[in-house]
């Protein structure tokens, strides 16, 4: 983590993301330890301080019922229905209460507008590394409201389906909420990316069974180094416009994308192997193509 040229960025542009990540990874930590009351408490903490990652409620949950669960149990039990709805409404309790402190530390609702408005309405269209600011600087104002809510919904309209597929691994849930996060947040940082980087090594085992390795790293180097100057000739040089730098920014969501579907990818199909072996024959002795159909 120490090494990461992200993360070292974080610092040194002295963003107060490195306190919303060292949250998440105290959830993440506390979740591994069997304790999922203490990291839905942090989940809460976390979505108190960004409000996006309500989400990994759902994988602390998840856990909680694979942990506890008896032989033979179905996740759509009773038993496991009631477990997941314990871990989110502590999540949402907790984050009531802090919400309720803040209210009584500050005197009136108004400091509402001012964080989690500012972050759904994406009123600063500031050039970031994210996808809204170039969107919604061409957007027509009354389209505005109509693609807000479908850019938001891409934060969160995938958790779902990831929990479905990924309910016995709730790990892995956690790291590609944690990923959709960073990609489709209104205004993403290194912080984000340097995180989920950070956290990569976790899934070396399923490195060989990725297909994109090469192209997904030249994209982020490329990016990396490009972003910066690009932003320069822009903002400061005035010898390039938008359209540059927005294209460094496109790129570099791409490679993020790229990366996340293609470590799903060797996810599941390591997992496919385990469960099926990796060596299949057709009936005239060519080998079968593994589609993975989920």
């Amino acid at each position: 983590f120490s090494f990461n040229p992200y993360s070292v960025a974080t610092c040194l542009a002295k963003s107060t993301a490195v306190f919303n990540n060292i949250v998440i990874l105290l959830a993440l930590y506390y979740m591994l330890k069997g304790n999922p009351i203490i990291s839905a408490v942090f989940v809460a903490l976390a979505a108190y301080i960004s409000m996006y990652p309500i989400i990994l409620c759902v994988p602390v949950a998840v856990y909680s019922v694979l942990m506890s669960r008896k032989e033979k149990m179905s996740f759509t039990d009773s038993a496991a229905i009631t477990g997941y709805l314990q871990i989110v409404c502590i999540t949402f309790i907790a984050v009531a209460l802090m919400l309720l402190f803040s209210m009584l530390f500050v005197g009136s609702w108004e400091f509402i507008p001012s964080t989690y408005g500012f972050i759904l309405g994406v009123p600063d269209l500031t050039p970031n590394l994210g996808l809204f600011w170039y969107f919604f600087t061409e957007m027509f104002e009354h389209f505005r409201t109509f693609f807000i809510c479908v850019f938001q919904i891409n934060a969160v309209i995938y958790t779902i389906p990831l929990a479905i597929r990924l309910r016995e691994h709730p790990t892995f849930l956690f790291y590609t909420l944690l990923y959709t996060i960073g990609i489709f947040k209104s205004y993403p940082g290194y912080g984000d990316v340097g995180l989920v980087i950070a956290l990569l090594p976790l899934w070396k085992h399923v490195f060989k069974y990725m297909r994109n390795t090469f192209v997904t790293v030249c994209m982020f180097l490329v990016t990396t180094v490009f972003a910066p100057i690009q932003y320069y000739l822009w903002i400061y040089a005035g010898s390039a416009n938008a359209n540059f730098y927005f294209a460094i920014s496109l790129a570099f969501s791409t490679a993020q994308i790229l990366m996340a579907t293609d470590l799903l990818f060797a996810f599941l199909k390591r997992e496919f192997y385990l469960l099926n072996g990796d060596k299949h024959k057709l009936s005239d002795g060519t080998d079968a193509q593994i589609i993975l159909d989920s």
